[in-house]
């Protein structure tokens, strides 16, 4: 299965416009979170972009809206009794690194593209919906707080730039498990830090990511999670890349501007077979050094191993799995 241009669209841009109503059809639907011991957590206040939330007590119906935020709850031992789809139904729930918390089942999703069905979600009657990685309006938050308590993305970073680990610890706070979210970022630190002590000359490269699985290829910031993932494993994210993107988290590269890529050491390129496939004609992505230098490494997105969703998500569940991963990739 090859992710379509159109789908590739709404994954890496789409994802940043206005969500509005939209009728969706209701799948089979998960149980709520299992019940913990972290009542006395409570009321929690978060501050968030759209002002602050305080949950009152432990949520135990928790929609997740953000393209991700449904893993760092399953790591924290919470399902969400509904969530938001990105890569599509079928993918979101069924990665190498969250297919475990599912067991098997479907989760409900209340999406279609960038539109959230209000209607399906008030039927869902939560008691908490947390928006992280996503990018919620004025307008939006108030037909989602008109139904639940609504946690939106940060008020500290650009949409779909948050850090995996204010959101993990965004997450802990708003389910009463910090010390358990604490836990979880000190385990995936260690494991950032271990791939760097095993791979010292990373810290003397440059590396970017570029997506070559639709004609027009894509290119991503050094704050936007893929970048964070590079950085974290000791790479340095070329300026001219955050020069040419901006404010964005990536954007469109033309054949025009091929030259940003010129001084990469690594290139890291996100293609499934179809767009692998057409590499090898691509005079443009032939020229590049690193290509002719042999350091262009090309990840699957979708396809086994799904490397590329697993960095695009970074998060606390996909890290450790893109670590191995990619580690294992580049030292061939």
């Amino acid at each position: 299965m090859r992710i379509s241009r159109a789908r590739m669209f709404v994954a890496l841009v789409a994802a940043a416009s206005t969500v509005g109503l939209s009728a969706c059809g209701t799948v089979e639907e998960s149980s709520p979170l299992t019940p913990s011991s972290g009542s006395d957590a409570f009321p929690v206040t978060i501050e968030h972009a759209r002002g602050s939330t305080t949950v009152e007590r432990e949520p135990e119906r928790i929609v997740s809206l953000g393209y991700t935020d449904h893993e760092p709850l399953l790591a924290l031992g919470v399902e969400p009794v509904a969530m938001a789809q990105w890569w599509g139904s079928g993918l979101d729930e069924s990665w190498p690194w969250t297919k475990d918390f599912w067991n098997g089942r479907t989760p409900t999703y209340v999406n279609k593209g960038g539109d959230y069905n209000f209607e399906q979600i008030a039927s869902l009657a939560p008691d908490l919906i947390i928006a992280l990685y996503a990018d919620i309006d004025e307008e939006t938050y108030e037909k989602l707080t008109a139904i639940a308590p609504t946690v939106a993305q940060s008020k500290d970073y650009d949409a779909y730039t948050t850090p995996w680990t204010d959101m993990t610890r965004t997450a802990g706070k708003a389910v009463g498990r910090e010390a358990k979210a604490e836990q979880l970022i000190a385990d995936t630190e260690r494991k950032f830090a271990a791939a760097r002590d095993a791979h010292p000359e990373f810290a003397g490269q440059t590396a970017t990511i570029v997506n070559m699985d639709t004609p027009e290829s894509y290119v991503f910031s050094s704050q936007d999670p893929r970048g964070l993932f590079l950085s974290s494993l000791g790479f340095s994210l070329p300026p001219a890349v955050d020069t040419f993107v901006g404010a964005q988290f990536g954007d469109w590269l033309s054949n025009e501007r091929y030259d940003i890529l010129d001084a990469v050491d690594r290139l890291i390129v996100m293609a499934d077979t179809e767009g692998a496939k057409a590499l090898a004609a691509n005079s443009l992505y032939q020229r590049l050094p690193a290509v002719k230098n042999g350091n262009a490494t090309v990840v699957r997105y979708i396809e086994e191993p799904p490397v590329g969703a697993a960095m695009s998500g970074n998060t606390v569940l996909s890290i450790p799995y893109a670590i191995d991963q990619l580690t294992a990739m580049l030292s061939k």
